[in-house]
């Protein structure tokens, strides 16, 4: 079949039906494919004829309005292709011609012979080792176990020893005992009952996937070939006889990228189907010319499904990556806003938290904060540290301390001097007075993120500051009262709050915890320098829904928000 995909109508039809497009083929086409033949989620197929092979084209019942599906029949790993799958199919990047069901197909089969052609020059053979994981999950074992890996500070540089944490479906594999012990804990709240010690094997080059072992025998060439000194961490695990380990095999894609692909070792099974006894395995070793290479090639081997522990933090640029894990930030006030701050701190990589609140969590709070019904009764910072070494247990420390901050700054002053950044969420102008306070101790290092909200949250603040300069109580009167509010009037809170809580809901909450950190961050970054005051005004709409308006004064010295309202940046000045 020649390109472009060009078919008279075997029978004449108005408008040409699909049937008679695919005969009007001739020899290049197959037959219409049976039902029973098709792939689960199809409805409909035909089979074609190009340069010696047959592909099936398939559709779904969205068909003309989805892209049909090709699959290379008889594909197998032995003659595997870039951008095909395990199963035949041909990753394409045709879109359907909604309504058209011959132009979908013609776009979809003119990808399907461009690649083959392209495949055929090899010229997307480098994509094997560029997406190794991806090929490699494709060909894993049919096995219900993931492995997770956490690289480590070493990537591929070296061959060692790491170890691994085993539940029913994953398998965590990291750099370190501490490490292991650190990120069980964080999940679970408590110390895992035993590791695995698993090694970690770089190898260059990384394999296409005909050359993916499916035997010991096969894993043992492929690093003895492409490895120094690999083969002496399989035999070193081997050694003892274990009824099953792992082995890691790392490797760069030509771009740089940092590939894992792990492997779970199994004693072979007897009879009854339980792993071989050591002395039958280890039967006729002494007549073997190398004998830690005949007895690893007696176990078998599963290929396993290999995500990355780390894979989110990619996301991030390498150098903000170094910066947030090395920061050590306080956050002092777990409320609705401090909550948020904290955890969206920790997702943004900072490696190093402390959180003071005196509080416990209360039925009034959960519809904001961060905790829920469960932690009703419990201490906010505890609670919350819990929380998110529960759910980022790759973090390297979070502590709670239920406590107000002038305690915490007495009682753990070596903490307190060793904090790279003081964020504030209290909402109280005495607690905060007692952080610009302690500012003044720390001396040149001092610096912190006052984060607070009006009424309803129309108006949300943060605010950068150091030790020496402007203060925060330049912006406020001796009573804790802005000298420049954005919010003037506003319906009462209602009465469940008790008038001691400000009403707002989860919308306007986000862009106020959202200002907070990217401001704090900013300043960990060295982009903000102190002082440096952002603001966030709500729509027109929520003002009037509060039944408020923008204070005279803001509105003559920082101009009338538009009613979308948005983001504001002035100085922290009030002359």
């Amino acid at each position: 079949m020649s390109l472009p995909l060009e078919a008279a109508p075997a029978v004449p039809s108005d408008p040409p039906k699909l049937d008679d497009w695919f005969a009007g083929l001739g020899d290049d086409f197959a037959g219409r494919m049976a039902a029973g033949a098709l792939r689960a989620g199809m409805s409909d197929g035909w089979r074609v004829r190009w340069r010696g092979r047959e592909l099936e084209l398939q559709v779904d019942a969205d068909f003309p309005f989805s892209a049909p599906r090709i699959y290379l029949v008889g594909y197998a790993r032995a003659q595997a292709q870039p951008h095909v799958e395990r199963d035949g199919k041909l990753c394409l990047g045709s879109k359907p011609v909604p309504g058209d069901g011959i132009a979908t197909v013609k776009a979809a089969l003119a990808a399907a012979f461009r690649l083959l052609a392209e495949n055929e020059t090899k010229q997307h053979d480098d994509d094997f080792r560029e997406d190794f994981g991806l090929y490699w999950l494709n060909w894993s074992s049919d096995t219900d176990l993931l492995a997770e890996v956490l690289p480590g500070p070493e990537g591929t540089t070296q061959c060692r020893l790491v170890r691994a944490v085993q539940t029913k479906n994953r398998a965590f594999v990291l750099p370190s005992k501490a490490d292991a012990a650190r990120f069980w804990t964080n999940r679970t709240g408590a110390a895992p009952k035993w590791l695995k010690t698993t090694a970690l094997i770089p190898i260059d080059p990384l394999p296409a996937p005909h050359r993916y072992p499916d035997t010991a025998a096969e894993l043992w060439t492929l690093v003895e070939a492409r490895t120094r000194g690999g083969t002496d961490l399989l035999a070193r695990l081997v050694d003892n006889d274990p009824k099953e380990f792992f082995v890691v095999l790392a490797g760069r894609a030509p771009s740089g990228r940092e590939h894992y692909a792990a492997l779970r070792i199994r004693r072979p099974l007897d009879r009854a189907g339980l792993p071989l006894k050591r002395r039958i395995l280890r039967q006729g070793l002494e007549r073997a010319e190398n004998p830690m290479r005949t007895l690893f090639g007696r176990f078998r081997i599963e290929r396993l499904a290999t995500d990355r522990l780390d894979a989110s933090s990619s996301r991030l640029p390498e150098g903000l990556q170094r910066q947030m894990a090395a920061a050590k930030v306080l956050v002092v006030g777990c409320g609705a806003l401090g909550s948020g701050v904290a955890r969206m701190l920790a997702q943004a990589g900072v490696d190093h938290l402390r959180l003071v609140d005196p509080d416990s969590l209360g039925w009034e709070n959960i519809r904001r904060h961060e905790l829920g019904a469960d932690h009703v009764g419990h201490g906010k910072a505890r609670s919350l540290a819990n929380a998110i070494r529960a759910a980022l247990p790759l973090i390297g420390f979070v502590e709670g301390y239920q406590t107000t901050f002038a305690t915490f700054a007495r009682e753990h002053s070596e903490a307190l001097n060793d904090t790279d950044l003081i964020v504030s969420c209290t909402g109280d102008w005495t607690a905060d007075a007692s952080v610009e306070l302690a500012l003044t101790r720390l001396g040149r290092k001092g610096l912190a993120v006052y984060g607070w909200m009006e009424r309803h949250a129309l108006a949300s603040h943060a605010l950068l500051l150091g030790s020496a300069g402007a203060k925060l109580a330049d912006g406020f009167d001796e009573h804790g009262n802005p000298r420049l509010p954005v919010v003037a009037g506003g319906k009462p809170p209602p009465p469940e709050c008790g008038g001691a809580s400000t009403t707002f809901g989860a919308v306007e909450l986000a862009h106020a915890q959202a200002l907070v950190v990217r401001l704090a961050i900013d300043a960990l970054r060295g982009l903000e320098t102190a002082p440096a005051w952002h603001s966030w005004i709500a729509d027109v709409v929520a003002f009037e829904e509060a039944e408020a308006s923008v204070a005279s004064g803001w509105a003559v010295s920082r101009g009338q928000p538009g009613n979308m309202g948005g983001l504001f940046v002035g100085d922290w000045s009030f002359t």
